[in-house]
């Protein structure tokens, strides 16, 4: 008689979902039997919404199934535009605990799901009173925002028939489920949320999955692609690479810093939450080796080509952050400004990206950033974990406010994405009159247009378009947004999809 495994509690099957995250393998018995007690198990049905905004902050693991991080209906049915597919072994949710006021995305139910429910401020609690496990979180957490990131930057760049591969390669590698009889791998996922995670039309989903199928490489299935020859799919998805002619690279150190720059580098540095806490030992030995660095407009301020592993803040001026697809076309992701600071990321992902989906940060305008060793940084915040709190934190709010603005630049529209993006960035970027209840952003019509993926023409008929209603004034090299409220209304997306 075959043997079965004996049915599980709830609080074991919690416990052994969570023991089996590299943030939680450590934790003792009586911290995870605390948390376990305030947490619960939820079964969700397709469709369902996991965020639910009436309770106390939560965060989320998935014990089975998958979920859409995507925009709500307008009709407030179900999920509306996908942005991505999430799966077991992640914390879901951290961004929007400690972040956002305005929550654009969701979590839906892609199948039926069982979820942890965690209420955040126990778990925040509980992090607190032993500071290695932030250390180990925020090593979790920035691999996986990375991975993360690097699957939603590949989604929008490159050509359809590769960028749709890779997608689907990636997704079911994470969310597929395997075959026992042979190597093929089922996703769930529809053609409807796959067009919407590439921004393309439903029809044109459609016509290259049929390609892929013709080709042997896929069935389609209902709701679901059944990917029959796994290899075959990822040569499609990662062809070698076109080589991409770099326009610079950056220096790997300038030497020692004057008492004024390193003086005006620790001033700087103190104001982002993360180096806040930081030792005056620990500021002094980073100061050292980090560079305060002028880079003229059209310069590249960094390139993961170079094979230099730093981190950037910029201090003054505008950089566009873009990922090079393997056709060597470049898609604008962001534009940073004052104050922004480079994701934190594993120090591998460095290389991972030397060969394939390369990322660069190019001055749009004359800039100042202070460049600052990754290595160096990480193991700062490894022999304090408790600076990792904060560290965490802020990176967490950052990846959520990145994340909506890229979402908005590619959703809806080109007039709903333009007007869309020009209010994002004048609330990130601007100079406000406050007598006025103006504020001022300086960003060229090229600079708008790529960051929309669209041509020059078309951004300057739409801005003038928006000049007319009165929600902004044009300018040499920038925009006035006389009228954020009227402005934020024409990038309100339409209730009708």
């Amino acid at each position: 008689m075959a043997k079965t495994e004996p049915r599980l509690s709830d609080k074991e099957l919690m416990e052994r979902t969570l023991r089996d995250m590299p943030a939680f393998a450590t934790w003792s018995s009586l911290s995870m039997s605390r948390l376990m007690a305030s947490s619960r198990l939820q079964w969700h049905a397709r469709g369902d919404s996991l965020s639910d905004k009436n309770r106390a902050p939560e965060v989320l693991v998935l014990v089975s199934g998958s979920v859409l991080y995507a925009e709500p209906s307008a009709k407030g049915i179900g999920a509306g535009a996908a942005w991505t597919l999430l799966g077991t072994g992640l914390l879901l949710g951290l961004p929007h605990m400690v972040a956002l006021e305005d929550d654009l995305f969701e979590y839906f139910a892609n199948n039926d799901v069982v979820a942890i429910h965690i209420q955040g401020n126990l778990l925040f609690e509980l992090l607190d009173s032993d500071p290695v496990r932030w250390r180990d979180l925020g090593h979790m957490v920035i691999l996986q925002d990375q991975k993360l990131g690097d699957l939603t930057s590949s989604q929008m760049s490159g050509r359809l028939p590769r960028r749709l591969a890779e997608t689907i390669e990636k997704l079911a590698a994470s969310h597929g489920t395997r075959s026992s009889e042979n190597s093929s791998i089922h996703l769930r996922l529809t053609q409807h949320d796959l067009a919407a995670m590439l921004r393309v039309s439903r029809q044109s989903v459609s016509k290259e999955l049929a390609s892929l199928s013709i080709a042997g490489v896929i069935r389609l299935k209902y709701n679901g692609i059944l990917v029959l020859d796994p290899v075959a799919l990822k040569k499609i998805a990662r062809p070698p690479r076109v080589q991409h002619a770099t326009v610079a690279t950056p220096r790997a150190g300038t030497g020692e810093n004057s008492l004024a720059e390193a003086a005006f580098m620790e001033r700087t540095l103190r104001t982002k939450q993360a180096f806040l806490p930081w030792s005056s030992k620990a500021m002094v030995r980073l100061l050292r080796s980090s560079r305060l660095e002028k880079h003229p407009s059209g310069s590249v301020v960094w390139t993961s080509l170079s094979g230099v592993e730093e981190y950037i803040l910029l201090v003054s001026g505008h950089t566009t952050i873009s990922r090079i697809s393997p056709e060597g076309e470049r898609f604008a992701l962001i534009l940073f400004g004052p104050g922004d600071f480079t994701y934190i990321t594993p120090v591998q992902s460095v290389a991972e990206h030397r060969g394939y989906g390369a990322y660069e940060q190019i001055a749009d305008t004359d800039a100042v950033a202070i460049h600052m060793p990754m290595t160096l940084v990480l193991e700062t915040l490894d022999s304090e974990p408790m600076l990792w709190k904060e560290a965490l934190l802020m990176s967490e709010r950052q990846h959520a406010v990145y994340t909506q603005t890229v979402y908005r630049q590619v959703a809806g529209s080109l007039r709903q994405r333009l007007a869309s993006t020009i209010h994002r960035l004048a609330e990130l970027h601007g100079v406000r009159a406050e007598s006025e209840g103006t504020t001022r952003l300086k960003v060229s019509q090229a600079s708008l247009a790529l960051l929309l993926q669209a041509n020059r023409q078309a951004v300057n008929k739409e801005l003038k378009a928006l000049a007319t209603t009165g929600a902004i004034e044009l300018g040499y090299n920038g925009v006035t947004v006389l009228d954020h409220e009227a402005l934020g209304h024409i990038a309100a997306r339409s209730a009708e999809r």
